[in-house]
C-alpha cells in the first residue's frame, strides 16, 4: 500500500514537472514570436514611414493629390533655454536674374542701369578660392559656368552702353540675397556686445566658410549675403570687414551642388521633358497646362517644360516688368506645377538614388561641417581656451540645389523655391549634457518638424539616422 503511494507520488512529481517545462517552453516560444513579430512590424512601419513621404509626394506629381496628412504642426515656437547655439549653416538659392527662356509673342523687356549696376550696400571684394576636389589651384586650372558656355547669342535688350546677358544677377537679386544676410544676422550676431552671439561682428574667415557654384550670379549672391551679414545699422550700413571675403569655387563641370550627369550618369535617366510629355495623356493637368501656354504664345512645340516656360514670366514680375493678363491667368498655378514637373522627371529612378545623385555629396557635408564644430566647441570648452574655427557654413546654390535638399529631408512644400529661398540650420547642444545635440531647420521662413521629431528642436542623431540611405562622399576630381 505504502509502496503504491509512493510509486504515485513519484508520477505526479514527475507529470508536474514535465508540465511545468512544457509550459516555460510554451511561454518562451510565443515570447520569441511575439518580439520577432513586434520586431518585424517595427521595421515594416519603419519603412512604410520612409515610404510614405517618397510614395505621397510622387503622388502628388502624378495627380495633384497629397496624401500624407501625418506632418505635426505647432501654433508657436519657444526657445530651449536649456540649450546653446554652437554653430549653423545656410543653403540658399541666387537672388532675381534676368530670364534664361524668352517667351515668344511676348515683347522682350529692356533692362536699365538700375535694374543690372549692382546693390551699392552689397560692394565688396570677393577673394575667390578655387579648388579641385579638396586640392586649392590656380584659377587657370580651372573651368567657370562662363568658361563652357555653349549657348548661342545670350545677349538681351538694354539701354545704351549696359550689356545685359540671360541669366545674369541684377541689383534686385543682389538686396534680396543683402536682406537675407541681415535676416541671418540678426539670429548669429550679437548687437549689444553682450557676448552672446555665435560669430563676431566683423567678418573673418576663420570663423565664416562660404562656398559657391562657379558662376557670377552665384557668386554675387554670396557676396550680398556676406555684406549683409557684416553691417548694420549700428555700423551706419558700413560693411565690417578687415579684408575681402573669401568665397571658395570648384571646378565648374565637376560641381555638386546641382544635379550634374556629369558626376552621376544615372542622372541621365531621368526623365526628359520629351519623354515626360510624351508619356502623359492629353487630359493630364500638367500637359493641359502646358500646351495652353504654347498655344497662347503661338507655339505648335516646343523642348520646353513648364519650368523653362516659366523662367520669363518669373524674372518679369521680380524686376516690376508687365505681363498680359491673359498669360498671368493661365501660369497662376505654374509656381506648384513647376514644381511637380520637377518631381515628376526626377523620380522615376530610385527615390533615394535620386537624392544620394543630387544632394548626396551636400548631405556629407553638412554632417562633416557640424561633427567639426561639435568637435572643436568641446575641445575649446575641456582645455578652456579660445580656438578659432569654422561656426557657419554658407553655400550658394540654385532652385536644383535646394529642391532635392528639402525632399531629403522630407520638407519640400510643393512650390518652386523664390530667388532668395534658403534652408538654414541652426545646431545646439544642451548646457547640462554634451552628449545632446539638436538642430532646427528653418525652409524660407518656416521652421519645420523635421520626421520622427516631435517639436522644432530636433535630435541630432535623429537628424542623421532620418537621412542614413542619402549621403554619398564627395568625388575627387584628378584634373591637371
Amino acid at each position: 500500500m505504502r509502496r503504491n503511494f509512493r510509486l504515485i507520488l513519484k508520477w505526479v512529481f514527475v507529470v508536474g514537472i514535465v508540465v511545468l517545462l512544457f509550459k516555460k517552453c510554451c511561454d518562451s516560444s510565443v515570447d520569441i514570436i511575439l518580439t520577432s513579430t513586434k520586431s518585424s512590424i517595427g521595421k515594416i512601419e519603419e519603412k512604410n514611414f520612409d515610404r510614405n513621404y517618397e510614395d505621397s509626394l510622387i503622388a502628388w506629381a502624378v495627380d495633384g493629390q497629397y496624401s500624407n496628412n501625418e506632418k505635426l504642426k505647432m501654433v508657436n515656437f519657444k526657445e530651449r533655454s536649456d540649450l546653446q547655439l554652437i554653430g549653423a549653416q545656410i543653403i540658399f538659392r541666387h537672388g532675381a536674374r534676368t530670364p534664361y527662356v524668352l517667351l515668344p509673342s511676348l515683347e522682350e523687356v529692356i533692362y536699365s542701369k538700375e535694374h543690372i549696376e549692382s546693390y551699392v550696400p552689397s560692394k565688396w571684394n570677393t577673394k575667390l578660392i578655387t579648388k579641385i576636389g579638396d586640392n586649392i589651384v590656380s584659377k587657370e586650372k580651372i573651368l567657370s559656368a562662363n568658361d563652357i558656355k555653349t549657348d548661342g547669342v545670350d545677349k538681351l535688350k538694354s539701354v545704351a552702353d549696359i550689356n545685359v546677358r540671360k541669366g545674369q544677377l541684377t541689383a534686385i537679386g543682389e538686396k534680396q540675397l543683402f536682406r537675407l544676410g541681415r535676416l541671418i544676422r540678426s539670429q548669429l550676431i550679437d548687437d549689444d556686445n553682450s557676448n552672446n552671439g555665435l560669430l563676431p561682428e566683423t567678418y573673418d574667415p576663420t570663423y565664416v566658410y562660404c562656398r559657391s557654384t562657379y558662376m557670377d550670379r552665384t557668386i554675387s549672391s554670396a557676396r550680398s549675403f556676406l555684406a549683409g551679414l557684416f553691417s548694420s545699422v549700428k555700423t551706419n550700413n558700413q560693411i565690417q570687414a578687415n579684408g575681402s571675403f573669401e568665397i571658395e569655387v570648384h571646378h565648374f563641370p565637376d560641381e555638386d551642388m546641382f544635379p550634374n550627369p556629369k558626376i552621376y550618369p544615372i542622372l541621365k535617366k531621368c526623365h526628359t521633358v520629351a519623354s515626360l510629355y510624351t508619356s502623359l495623356n492629353d487630359n493630364h493637368q500638367l500637359k493641359k497646362a502646358r500646351q495652353a501656354l504654347l498655344n497662347r504664345i503661338g507655339l505648335t512645340s516646343s523642348h520646353s517644360g513648364i519650368i523653362e516656360l516659366y523662367d520669363d514670366i518669373v524674372s518679369r514680375l521680380a524686376h516690376n516688368f508687365s505681363v498680359p493678363k491673359d498669360i498671368l491667368k493661365l501660369t497662376e498655378d505654374f509656381e506648384v506645377m513647376s514644381a511637380r514637373e520637377f518631381v515628376y522627371r526626377a523620380t522615376n529612378i530610385d527615390f533615394n538614388l535620386f537624392i544620394r545623385s543630387t544632394c548626396g555629396p551636400l548631405l556629407y557635408l553638412l554632417r562633416e561641417n557640424f561633427n567639426s564644430i561639435l568637435k572643436n566647441y568641446l575641445e575649446q570648452k575641456d582645455m578652456n581656451i579660445k580656438k578659432s574655427y569654422h561656426k557657419l557654413f554658407i553655400y550658394s546654390g540654385h532652385d536644383s540645389t535646394l529642391i532635392p535638399l528639402a525632399m531629403a529631408f522630407e520638407i519640400f512644400n510643393m512650390r518652386w523655391p523664390k530667388y532668395g529661398a534658403y534652408i538654414f540650420i541652426k545646431y545646439f547642444i544642451s548646457k547640462t549634457d554634451p552628449n545632446e545635440t539638436y538642430v532646427t531647420v528653418n525652409f524660407a521662413g518656416d521652421l519645420q518638424i523635421l520626421p520622427n521629431c516631435h517639436d522644432y528642436y530636433c535630435p541630432y542623431s535623429t537628424f542623421l539616422k532620418n537621412l542614413e540611405n542619402r549621403f554619398d562622399k564627395p568625388k575627387i576630381a584628378t584634373h591637371s
